[in-house]
């Protein structure tokens, strides 16, 4: 009997069901990556210009993307969090218009401040049969730190845990509803939604503030998910190790990006839950991948080194989120000629059933 050829798609969700696709995915080749009226949630020019909240952003050259500007910010102390919050109101969208709109962006260009240009030639994000996934930015913890600044943030949730768990619930409802309208208006596999925790060598918070304030929230994001019949993947930069399993534990589907110079037990985190938790990434962007001058053969000696060690057994995307992209060239061409014969040389079989 002949093998049943599996499209972009239905490979990488074998991946996402945390089980053995035929080759290993890779966001490069084999994900459309969409936002959804991504100026509500931050400004998307090379200048200087306000979300829906309120926020001012500028574009920082350096880091390639709009940022909340320094020094701006709409309130210092969390228990006024109430007057100076006003959460878009997601029913005066016209959803099937702005949807349209979205899938016809093109996203890179999005991304590196160049606001909402049409993708070339009219093309969707649905011509190619891969998987879609929305990503969603701006977090329960994020968005505070936006809206307040970073050290009155870190500060309100030592002070006053109280508000702060009130404000992260009250997001929190927010961005179900958000994902609701996603789930409905758009063709969408995955939301990826972004929430970073850690700096490089530690997280922002201790883990049992985290799983205090924040993680029951989390946990209702995700579930709303599930409930719309959508995956849930988190995006979270830094140290993150002490909470991946708090992570597979509410039911996140899968995690990135696994900064591999940051997080340096990814290995037996993998063999540990990767039958619960899709592993995104892993690479050592800081280290590798962003370094000036870096060669093609460190960065394809990185890519071997990133797939040999979470790569077996299934539940992994090859998911690189870095600040530039210049080493994707050398990667992709490391991934044709090692990566795409991997799980054949391992002996290792996909598991179509998970597509039923």
């Amino acid at each position: 009997m002949e093998e049943r050829q599996l499209t972009p798609r239905e490979n990488a969700l074998i991946a996402y069901k945390h089980g053995v696709p035929a080759y290993i995915p890779t966001l490069f080749t084999d994900i459309s990556m969409i936002q959804a009226n991504p100026t509500m949630e931050r400004y998307c020019g090379n200048q200087v210009g306000l979300d829906d909240f309120g926020v001012e952003w500028t574009y920082v050259a350096d880091a390639r993307a709009p940022m909340p500007t320094t020094g701006k910010i709409l309130f210092d102390d969390i228990a006024d969090w109430r007057d100076h919050v006003k959460f878009p109101d997601l029913e005066a969208i016209d959803w099937e218009k702005q949807a349209d709109l979205d899938v016809h962006t093109d996203f890179m260009a999005l991304v590196a401040g160049a606001g909402i240009v049409p993708m070339a030639d009219g093309k969707s994000a649905y011509d190619e049969d891969k998987l879609v996934l929305c990503m969603v930015i701006n977090g329960p913890f994020e968005r505070l730190h936006a809206l307040m600044g970073f050290e009155n943030a870190l500060m309100a949730l030592v002070t006053d845990p109280e508000e702060c768990y009130e404000y992260f619930k009250a997001i929190a409802d927010w961005k179900i509803a958000y994902f609701k309208k996603i789930a409905q208006y758009y063709k969408v596999d995955v939301i990826n939604a972004h929430d970073d925790y850690g700096s490089k060598d530690r997280m922002f918070m201790s883990p049992d503030t985290w799983r205090q304030l924040i993680k029951p929230h989390l946990k209702r994001m995700v579930d709303a998910c599930h409930e719309a019949g959508v995956l849930y993947q988190h995006h979270s930069c830094g140290y993150i190790e002490p909470i991946l399993e708090d992570l597979a534990e509410i039911g996140v589907d899968a995690i990135d990006t696994l900064q591999g110079g940051s997080n340096k037990n990814l290995v037996a985190l993998k063999q540990k839950l990767g039958d619960r938790l899709t592993f995104c990434g892993g690479f050592d962007n800081q280290g590798v991948l962003e370094v000036p001058g870096v060669t093609s053969a460190q960065i394809k000696s990185e890519y071997q080194r990133v797939v040999n060690d979470l790569a077996p057994g299934g539940s992994f995307v090859v998911f690189p989120i870095t600040i530039g992209f210049d080493y994707v060239g050398d990667l992709l061409d490391e991934h044709f000629k090692f990566g795409m014969g991997f799980y054949a040389k391992q002996g290792e079989l996909p598991d179509i059933s998970l597509l039923h």
